[in-house]
C-alpha cells in the first residue's frame, strides 16, 4: 500500500491563466494585415506578440490561451514553433481557434461558452510592449477582491500628458475615479487634444458611494491589462451588445442599475515602469522609438529575446546584428537598429529607423524615422521619410517616399518615382476574401457582408504609381481619411514625427479579421454545427453531434497513442490535444474518454504480447502518462466523472488482468495527486452497480477503499 497521506482540504484550482487577445478587430494596419495578423508585425525587429508574452513570463501565469480568429493558422504554427512551446517554456500556451469573433465581446462570450476559465484571468493584448512590475497589480486586485465582494475587473492605467508620444490619439478618454479607492465610477470616450470641446454627463446616483472625492482624468494610457474575475465573460454573455471592454462593457457595467459590479484602476507610479499598446501605425512608431531608447527596459533589442537575434548596443541607442556591412562613409544616426546580413552602401544615412535582416540598402539612400522589415532592397539615391517598407518589397533609384506611406510586401517601385503623402500600396488588389471570410457573414439579418466596407481598386497595377516596371496597385477604401473625416479624433499637425503623419491612416469605424485559408474554413464549418450561445458541460447533452464526438474520439486516441508509440513530452501530448478540443469544439469528458482508451489500449497490447504482465504494465503507463489526466481534470465532480470512466473502460478488457489494472490506476492517480480520497470514497460508494462485471472489476480496488477509510478515519481521530 502507498503512504498514508494527512487529510487534505478540497483545494481550489491554482491554475493562474491569462488570456491574450492576437486580433485587434480594427483595420489601423491594412494592408498590412491582410496577409499576416498584427500580433506578427516586427517592432524593432521583434514579433510583437515576443513582447507580450515575455511580459507574461514574468507575472506567474502558468496557463495562457491565445484567442485566434483573423490568421489563426499563422499564429498557431508560429507558437507549435517557438521557445514558449518547449520544455523550457515558464508555462503551458494554447491556440483557441475563434474564428468568428469580430470584437473583444465575441471573443469574451466563445470562452465563456467553452468553460476554459477556472478563475481569476489575465487578460491582455498580443500587441502590448510593458515592463512593470506585475506583482504590484496583483496584490492591488486580490486586496480590492477582499473588500469589496462585488470587483470584476483590475485595470492598468498609467498617466501621460495629453501630448505624450506613446499616448493614444485613437481612443482617448476620460476616467472618473474615488480619488480614495481609485474605483472606476464611470468611463466615456473624448475628441483628442485639438479636436472639438465636449462634456461628461454622469448620474449624480452613481456618485452616492463615493468616500472622498471624485476625481475626472483624461491623462491615462489604457494598457489593456486587465486582471479579470469569471463574472467579465459571464457579463459579455448576459449582454450581447458590448462589443468592446472600455466603451461598452466598462461603461456599461459602471453605470448599471442590474449588474452593481465594480471595476478599479491600478495606475502606474513608477517612472521606469513603461506600458503602451501598438493600437495604429502612429504608436507603432512611438513605441518603436522608445524601445530604441530604452524606455521599456529590459525590452530593448540587446536583450535578444527573440530566436537567434544577436544585437550588440553602441552609444546613441545605436544597435547592431552580426555581420552588418556598412559602407565606410555611410553615417548611423540615433536611435536606430540593423538587422544581420544588411548591406549599406556609401554615402548613405539612416536615422531614427529600424532596418531588418537581409536588406540591401544602395548608395546615397537617405532613411529617416522609417521602419524597413526583412529582405527589402532600396536602391541608390533613394529617399525614405517617416514611412514603413515591408518585407521583401524594392524600392527603385531616386524614389522618394513621403512622410505616411506604408509600401506592403512583396511591392516593387521602378526607379524616379515620388509617392505622395499617406499612399498604400499592396502587391495586388485586395478583394474581400482577403480580409474576411465570407463563411462567416451567412446571416440575412446581420445586413451588407462586412467585407464590402472595404473595397479596393481593381486595377493589375497602377502604373503611373509604380511605375512600367513596378508591382502594385494602391489601396484605398471607402472611407475617405481626410482631416475633416477624423477630427473627432485626429492628431494636430503641428507636431512632428510619425504619430501624426500617420493621422490619416490610424482610424477606422469598421472591424476586420481576414481568415482566407482553407485549413481554418474547414474549422469554421465544423464550429457553425454549435449554437453560437451555447455552453458545452461536461455533463450536459445536445451541445455536441454524435458525428463530432466521434471524430474526435478517433482522433484524440491516436494522438495519445502516438504519442505512447513515439515516447513524446507530456507537454507536447497535452498541447496536440488541446489544440483538437479547441478546434472541435468538445468538452473535457470527452478528453479524459479518449485518454483513457489510449492507456488502456497501450496496456492490454503490452500483456497480449507478452512484452510485460499486468502489474508491470499499468505501473509503467500510469506512472509515465497519468499526468496527462493533470490538465483535464480540475474539480472534484471531475474527479468522479474520472474514476468512472476508469472503472467502466477497464470493465471491458479481460477479466484475468482487469482488476490489477483498475487497482493500480487508481492507486497511482491518487499518489500523484490528481484523484483525492474526499473524492474517491464517495464514488466508491454511489457508483456501486449490479453488474457482474462491474462488481468483478472492483474487487481488489475494494482493499484499496478500505484503506483509504481507515487513514481518513484515523485523520479524524488525530
Amino acid at each position: 500500500m502507498p503512504p498514508k497521506k494527512s487529510k487534505k482540504e478540497n483545494v481550489q484550482d491554482d491554475r493562474f491563466q491569462a488570456i491574450v487577445l492576437t486580433d485587434s478587430f480594427e483595420p489601423r494596419f491594412v494592408p498590412l494585415t491582410a496577409k499576416k495578423p498584427r500580433c506578427l508585425l516586427p517592432l524593432a525587429n521583434v514579433p510583437l506578440i515576443e513582447y507580450t508574452l515575455e511580459f507574461l513570463s514574468r507575472t506567474g501565469v502558468n496557463e495562457v490561451l491565445l484567442m485566434c480568429s483573423s490568421h489563426a493558422d499563422q499564429i498557431q504554427k508560429y507558437i507549435e514553433e517557438s521557445k514558449w512551446n518547449s520544455k523550457s517554456s515558464p508555462f503551458s500556451i494554447n491556440t483557441i481557434m475563434s474564428l468568428e469573433s469580430r470584437s473583444v465581446g465575441d471573443a469574451m462570450r466563445d470562452l465563456d461558452n467553452r468553460g476554459l476559465i477556472s478563475g481569476d484571468f489575465l487578460l491582455i493584448s498580443g500587441d502590448v510592449v510593458t515592463n512593470i512590475d506585475f506583482t504590484k497589480v496583483m496584490n492591488l486586485h486580490k486586496q480590492k477582491r477582499q473588500q469589496d465582494k462585488n470587483h470584476i475587473i483590475t485595470m492598468v492605467l498609467t498617466p501621460a500628458s495629453p501630448l505624450h508620444r506613446a499616448r493614444t490619439h485613437v481612443e482617448p478618454a476620460a476616467f472618473i475615479l474615488d480619488k480614495k479607492t481609485n474605483r472606476c465610477l464611470f468611463y466615456q470616450q473624448i475628441p483628442a487634444v485639438d479636436g472639438p470641446k465636449t462634456s461628461i454627463n454622469i448620474d449624480p446616483e452613481l456618485l452616492e458611494d463615493v468616500e472622498d472625492e471624485i476625481v475626472v482624468r483624461n491623462d491615462l494610457i489604457d494598457c489593456h491589462i486587465d486582471i479579470c474575475t469569471p463574472h467579465v465573460p459571464q457579463i459579455f454573455q448576459e449582454n450581447f451588445d458590448y462589443q468592446y471592454l472600455r466603451s461598452d462593457f466598462v461603461k456599461g457595467v459602471s453605470t448599471s442599475d442590474l449588474v452593481k459590479k465594480s471595476i478599479y484602476a491600478y495606475i502606474l507610479e513608477e517612472t521606469s515602469e513603461y506600458a503602451a499598446r501598438v493600437e495604429s501605425l502612429a504608436t507603432y512608431d512611438a513605441i518603436s522609438q522608445d524601445v530604441l531608447a530604452r524606455w521599456a527596459y529590459p525590452l530593448v533589442p540587446d536583450s535578444n529575446l527573440y530566436g537567434n537575434n544577436s544585437y550588440t548596443y553602441e552609444s546613441n541607442h545605436i544597435y547592431k546584428e552580426d555581420k552588418v556591412i556598412l559602407a565606410q562613409s555611410c553615417k548611423i544616426g540615433i536611435c536606430t537598429a540593423i538587422g544581420a546580413n544588411t548591406i549599406v552602401g556609401a554615402r548613405s544615412s539612416i536615422k531614427k529607423s529600424v532596418i531588418g535582416k537581409n536588406c540591401k540598402i544602395g548608395k546615397n539612400v537617405k532613411i529617416t524615422n522609417a521602419y524597413v522589415w526583412d529582405n527589402a532592397v532600396i536602391d541608390d539615391g533613394s529617399v525614405i521619410d517617416h514611412s514603413i517598407v515591408a518585407s521583401n518589397a524594392h524600392i527603385g533609384k531616386n524614389v522618394t517616399l513621403s512622410p505616411g506611406v506604408v509600401i506592403s510586401y512583396n511591392v516593387k517601385i521602378a526607379d524616379n518615382k515620388h509617392i505622395a503623402h499617406n499612399i498604400r500600396i499592396v502587391e495586388a488588389p485586395i478583394v474581400k476574401e482577403d480580409l474576411f471570410d465570407d463563411e462567416t457573414f451567412e446571416s440575412e439579418e446581420e445586413g451588407p457582408n462586412e467585407a464590402d466596407k472595404f473595397p479596393s481598386t481593381a486595377n493589375e497595377k497602377d502604373v503611373e504609381v509604380v511605375g512600367e516596371d513596378g508591382v502594385g496597385v494602391v489601396y484605398v477604401s471607402d472611407r475617405e481619411y481626410d482631416d475633416d473625416s477624423e477630427s473627432e479624433f485626429g492628431a494636430s499637425n503641428q507636431y512632428s514625427g510619425i504619430i501624426y503623419q500617420f493621422a490619416g491612416l490610424n482610424l477606422s469605424d469598421e472591424s476586420v479579421s481576414s481568415v482566407t485559408q482553407s485549413k481554418i474554413k474547414k474549422l469554421v464549418k465544423k464550429a457553425r454545427r454549435l449554437s453560437t450561445t451555447s455552453v458545452a458541460s461536461d455533463y450536459e447533452g445536445g451541445a455536441y453531434s454524435e458525428e463530432e464526438e466521434e471524430d474526435f474520439a478517433k482522433e484524440a486516441t491516436a494522438t495519445v497513442e502516438r504519442a505512447l508509440d513515439n515516447n513524446h513530452d507530456i507537454d507536447t501530448a497535452l498541447l496536440e490535444l488541446n489544440t483538437l478540443r479547441m478546434s472541435m469544439n468538445v468538452t473535457y469528458h470527452e478528453v479524459r474518454l479518449a485518454t483513457t482508451e489510449a492507456l488502456i489500449n497501450k496496456i492490454v497490447d503490452f500483456i497480449t504480447t507478452d512484452t510485460l504482465d499486468a502489474k508491470e504494465a499499468t505501473t509503467k503507463i500510469f506512472n509515465r502518462w497519468g499526468s496527462l489526466y493533470r490538465r483535464q481534470v480540475f474539480n472534484n465532480e471531475e474527479q468522479g466523472d474520472l474514476l468512472t470512466i476508469l472503472q467502466n473502460k477497464v470493465g471491458q478488457v479481460d477479466q484475468a488482468y482487469n482488476q490489477v489494472i483498475l487497482f493500480l490506476a487508481i492507486r497511482i492517480l491518487y499518489e500523484l495527486d490528481i484523484l483525492e480520497e474526499e473524492n474517491i470514497l464517495p464514488w466508491w460508494k454511489s457508483s456501486d452497480s449490479s453488474d457482474p462485471a462491474i462488481q468483478h472489476v472492483r474487487v481488489l480496488t475494494g482493499q484499496f477503499i478500505a484503506w483509504l477509510q481507515e487513514a481518513e478515519e484515523e485523520s479524524e481521530e488525530e
